[in-house]
C-alpha cells in the first residue's frame, strides 16, 4: 500500500466512525479496506475487460462475477444508506429535544425576569410607609400657625365661601 491509499482508508474510516457505521477504530479500518479493495478489484477487472475487448476475447466468467460484486455492493450501499438515515433522524431528534429544552429554559428566565421586576409587598409597604410618616411630621408644625389664616386649599372652608362662578369661567354673557 502506498501513502495515498493509507490516507484514503484513514479518512474513510474516520467518516464511518463519525456516521456511526463502525463500532470502533479497527472495525472502521476493516470496512474502509473492504470498500477500497472492492473499488480496486473493480478497476482492475474493468481494465481486464477493456483489454479483452480491445484484443477481441470476451471474458464471460468475469461478467458473472462482476454481477455478484455489484449485488454485494448494492446491499452494502443500502445498508449504509439506512444507517445514515437512522443516524440523521437520531441527531435531528436530539437537536429538536435540545431546542425544546432551551426554549423552556428561556421561558423560565423570562418569567424570573418579569417576577424580579414586579415590586413585592415589602417594597410597596416600605415605599408607602416612609412617605406618610415623614410628610405629616413637618406639616404638623407649620399647620399650627396657619390655623388663624383660613385658606381655601387647606380644606377649612364652607360651600357658601366659594361660588361656582370662581371655578368655571363662562366668558362674557
Amino acid at each position: 500500500m502506498d501513502v495515498e491509499q493509507i490516507q484514503k482508508i484513514n479518512s474513510l474510516a474516520l467518516e464511518l466512525m463519525k456516521q456511526g457505521l463502525a463500532t470502533d477504530r479497527e472495525d472502521a479500518i476493516n470496512q474502509a479496506q473492504k470498500i477500497y479493495k472492492e473499488q480496486d478489484s473493480r478497476g482492475y477487472s474493468q481494465m481486464r475487460n477493456t483489454m479483452g475487448q480491445v484484443h477481441g476475447t470476451p471474458e464471460p466468467a468475469q461478467g458473472s462475477s462482476m454481477g455478484g460484486h455489484s449485488e454485494l455492493g448494492q446491499d452494502k450501499i443500502k445498508e449504509i444508506l439506512e444507517q445514515n438515515t437512522k443516524y440523521i433522524v437520531k441527531t435531528l431528534k436530539e437537536f429538536n429535544e435540545k431546542v425544546n429544552v432551551l426554549e423552556k429554559e428561556m421561558e423560565a428566565l423570562k418569567i424570573k425576569m418579569n417576577y424580579n421586576r414586579l415590586p413585592t409587598v415589602k417594597e410597596l409597604t416600605t415605599n408607602s410607609v416612609p412617605e406618610p410618616v415623614a410628610a405629616p411630621r413637618p406639616t404638623e408644625q407649620p399647620q399650627q400657625p396657619e390655623k388663624p389664616a383660613s385658606h381655601p386649599r387647606s380644606g377649612g372652608y364652607n360651600e357658601n365661601d366659594v361660588s361656582i362662578e370662581k371655578f368655571f369661567y363662562m366668558g362674557n354673557r
